[in-house]
């Protein structure tokens, strides 16, 4: 059997396969090799699976695999632009979210699979028009921590968020060169959870002014 150090060390190069939690596959050596996206970060994001048994734990994607482009039906969950209705089904879901798997819960999203970047981060690639970045954030006892949205130009309005929402809260600032910060509290009846959008802002915003970043937070309680 090939070990584990030389599979990771040759220059693989993998196709997608279109599930979340089990999204690259590839043939080496009359081998089938597949890559399951895992329980980040309380345990490895991948393990590298062969011929069906599990044959190594990764903590990152090694550097000589070729990772392929995510297919043309993933590439259309992420079509869509960051509004107040796409919003407000995320929170929604969030409130219900029972699943502790990043790539089940951005399935959950309608988004595809994260994937890690060199600091461990969890992105969405490629992110939504209109977006620098999405990232899920996870945490090690609790599963599902935030989504976060930075906007790569002007977002979304605190008009438009309080339109959607209600009225929001202005929340403290904890420094003098922090951003503004807003939040709305949802709830879902019968959801085993509560979620919390905050909006960020340069400047004290009035209904007009536009939000930089969007948190969509999971709350315990």
């Amino acid at each position: 059997m090939t070990e584990p150090t030389a599979l990771t060390e040759r220059p693989i190069a993998w196709e997608h396969s279109g599930d979340g939690e089990f999204p690259y596959h590839a043939e080496v050596d009359g081998r089938t090799l597949t890559v399951r996206v895992n329980d980040f970060p309380a345990e490895p994001l991948y393990t590298l699976i062969v011929d069906g048994a599990e044959h190594a734990d990764l903590d990152d994607w090694p550097r000589v695999w070729r990772r392929p482009p995510v297919p043309n039906h993933l590439l259309d969950l992420v079509a869509r632009p960051v509004t107040t209705d796409l919003l407000w089904t995320w929170a929604r879901r969030i409130c219900g979210v029972t699943t502790e798997h990043a790539a089940e819960v951005a399935a959950l999203l309608g988004l595809p699979a994260p994937t890690q970047d060199d600091l461990g981060r969890l992105f969405v690639h490629p992110s939504p028009p209109g977006t620098a970045w999405l990232q899920l954030h996870m945490n090690e006892r609790a599963g599902l921590g935030s989504v976060a949205v930075r906007f790569a130009a002007a977002g979304l309005t605190r008009g438009e968020l309080d339109a959607c929402f209600g009225p929001s809260e202005n929340l403290p600032r904890v420094h003098w060169d922090s951003p503004y910060l807003t939040a709305h509290r949802i709830t879902t009846p019968d959801a085993p959870l509560t979620c919390t959008v905050f909006a960020s802002f340069h400047q004290d915003p009035g209904p007009a002014e536009p939000a930089f970043e969007i948190l969509l937070r999971r709350d315990h309680h």
